[in-house]
């Protein structure tokens, strides 16, 4: 027997989860999950206790967008995406929000992090300003500028943690539906140079501004990011 290839159910809970399924679609997959027990197991790995995450994150996700009283309304649809999205965080065995040691590199976390996008998860359509001024007040800095990055469209932005720290996550898509992110968090560090490393098997460019630790990460097959990562750097 051949093992089952997860790849499109995790899209369409991944989807689900952020709320970004059409209407047919979400029938669609309760029906399934009804008759599949396999899927139901799948979506009660990513239904995570939040008050536990609240203490894990040390309490980061009190800068999230709070919900609406509808979970379904548009203006909660933000804080909702990134609820779905720090409990599939939590796949990664060793990778707990919260819990990672001091010789651990934050920008191999969010390599890690990234590999669970895929076009669908980023295809809905976008709230408002995406959460970009959530994220700026988060991290104290302005980063409405992030929202218009040269071949691509920008998706969402979501508050992470990284031990102590916030770590902002901005999504996007390039021409070719593959997802994109830049990822920020403070730091004392200063360099202008821009660091190119693979993560994970994804291409990523680093470099460190302004009391600010930025990472560039690219889709797997998107090859060099550094060209990107230069036009993020002038922005900062």
């Amino acid at each position: 027997m051949t093992e089952r290839d997860w790849s499109d159910d995790d899209a369409r809970l991944v989807a689900f989860l952020d709320g970004q399924l059409s209407e047919t679609d979400r029938q669609a997959l309760e029906t399934d999950l009804k008759s599949d027990p396999d899927l139901r197991t799948r979506l009660d790995r990513l239904d995570v206790d939040l008050s536990e995450l609240a203490v894990e994150m040390d309490g980061v996700l009190s800068h999230a967008p709070a919900p609406n009283q509808s979970a379904t309304s548009r203006g909660s649809m933000v804080s909702l995406a990134a609820v779905a999205s720090v409990a599939l965080a939590l796949l990664f065995g060793g990778w707990l929000l919260g819990r990672q040691s001091e010789t651990e590199d934050w920008r191999d976390f969010a390599a890690a992090y990234h590999l669970l996008y895929r076009t669908e998860t980023l295809a809905g359509e976008r709230v408002g300003d995406g959460g970009i001024a959530t994220v700026s007040a988060a991290l104290g800095h302005d980063l409405s500028p992030l929202a218009e990055v040269s071949g691509l469209t920008f998706r969402r932005a979501q508050v992470l943690g990284w031990q102590d720290r916030a770590l902002i996550q901005l999504a996007y898509l390039d021409g070719d539906g593959r997802p994109f992110a830049i990822c920020i968090i403070k730091g004392s560090e200063e360099s202008a140079s821009i660091e190119a490393a693979e993560r994970h098997g994804l291409p990523t460019g680093s470099f460190h501004r302004g009391g600010l630790q930025v990472m560039v990460i690219g889709a797997a097959d998107a090859g060099d990011v550094g060209g990107l990562t230069r036009e993020v750097s002038r922005l900062f």
